[in-house]
């Protein structure tokens, strides 16, 4: 207990005395602060989505962009969140100046937003990760209608097996070798020019599980001896951008985070979007995972709490983390996949329609359970009810969980 009240005295000090130190001294300590910003243990974090951050960013000037990021990290650390992350590549665009991508059309263009963020960020002691859509290139539109400075474009001009087109989207083939070069290459630009405290995938990899997706590309790699199944192929092809991604990552820094956010089924992961989980958590080639449970505790097919359990038990002994995604987004709203049963009014159907304590009461059984965080989607669900009034209990009940103070001292005593 004194070693924890020191500390804590300390934390005091330093907070109190920033003001009278030399710049070098005080760029010291902030270098120092930012070495241990990561919050491996007990993260609470929020995804930002790039649709969010056109709604709220695109027409402000850079003065503007400032004064709401500042005033959304303030509030994001006063309801105790310590992570965010934050879209910078939701499709092959991206939301800082890139030599790779152009600008994202849902970024402003006059000055660098990912820049003023991360500053933002960190001034609140907020983790920043930036966020990656690995593959996906765009939804609803055709090639035509991308830039010409687009690096699919440019891909598809080389080789048409370097794309998919699939339902309206399209995506990159993780079997292309100028696919993985133009992925990492992107990494890379964000670990040298930001300073981000991690990089996030999350679950698009496959589009699909056709044959037909893919048929020219496994053909060629067949007939040049390739012995793998298709499917241990399509397997193969992602983590070996996954393993290289992590050794890029870390190669820059050790410090920064590397994770992938998949769907919470692990078959389906597995079998249909191809993402061996297993494989890369065993070749340590991820620092967390963090499945999107978006299920209520009544769900018929996949119950929060056996969700959890399942992965708590693929993850046990592991050294990468696990963290939990949680659906705040669904409160007050019907959720059709949770039972086909809409008539009966106690039906699962309805059970975030009837309950406005259930991401709390998610919470509190990852606590009891030892899960080592969780991120909620989205940030505008969290800060914003819009008009709904089951949605606007949930924040009220979440909220006491949310406790900045009770973090610091958790992250104390651990120390």
């Amino acid at each position: 207990m004194r070693k924890i009240t020191s500390l804590i005295l300390c934390a005091v000090l330093f907070f109190t005395s920033a003001g009278c130190v030399s710049d070098s001294e005080q760029t010291e300590r902030e270098s120092t602060v930012r070495e241990t910003l990561n919050y491996a243990e007990n993260l609470k974090g929020v995804w930002f989505s790039y649709y969010e951050i056109g709604k709220i960013f695109a027409s402000l000037s850079k003065e503007e962009a400032e004064q709401k990021a500042e005033e959304i990290f303030a509030d994001l650390a006063g309801k105790g969140i310590n992570t965010v992350f934050f879209h910078v590549r939701a499709f092959a665009d991206a939301f800082y100046p890139s030599k790779l991508f152009p600008r994202s059309e849902y970024a402003p263009k006059s000055f660098d937003l990912l820049k003023l963020i991360i500053e933002a960020a960190h001034a609140q002691q907020i983790s920043l990760h930036a966020w990656i859509n690995p593959y996906r290139v765009a939804n609803d539109k055709e090639l035509s209608d991308l830039p010409d400075t687009s690096p699919a474009v440019e891909l598809y001009k080389k080789s048409r097996q370097n794309l998919f087109f699939h339902k309206g989207g399209i995506y990159m083939n993780p079997a292309r070798k100028g696919v993985q070069k133009l992925i990492l290459g992107g990494i890379r630009e964000l670990v040298e020019s930001y300073d981000i405290d991690g990089i996030h995938f999350d679950d698009y990899f496959y589009p699909s599980s056709s044959k037909e997706l893919d048929k020219k590309s496994y053909a060629a790699y067949k007939s040049g001896g390739g012995t793998l199944s298709r499917e241990d192929y399509r397997r193969e092809n992602v983590s070996a951008l996954i393993r290289a991604a992590h050794a890029l990552i870390k190669e820059h820094n050790e410090s920064i985070l590397f994770g992938v956010s998949p769907q919470c089924s692990l078959e389906k992961n597995e079998e249909e979007l191809f993402a061996d989980l297993t494989r890369w958590v065993e070749d340590e080639a991820v620092d967390y995972l963090m499945p999107q449970i978006y299920f209520g505790f009544e769900n018929e097919a996949s119950p929060f709490q056996k969700s959890v359990d399942e992965w708590r038990e693929r993850m046990q002994g592991k050294s990468a983390a696990l963290y939990c995604g949680l659906a705040l987004y669904k409160s007050g709203k019907e959720d059709a996949y949770a039972s086909e049963n809409h008539k009966s009014e106690t039906s699962p159907y309805y059970e975030w329609v009837h309950h406005t304590d259930i991401i709390a009461r998610q919470i509190q059984y990852l606590k009891e359970k030892g899960v080592r965080g969780y991120t909620i989607y989205s940030y505008t669900s969290l800060v914003n009810s819009e008009n709904n009034a089951n949605l606007q209990e949930e924040i009220d009940n979440l909220l006491p969980v949310l406790n900045a103070r009770q973090l610091l001292l958790w992250k104390i005593d651990k120390k």
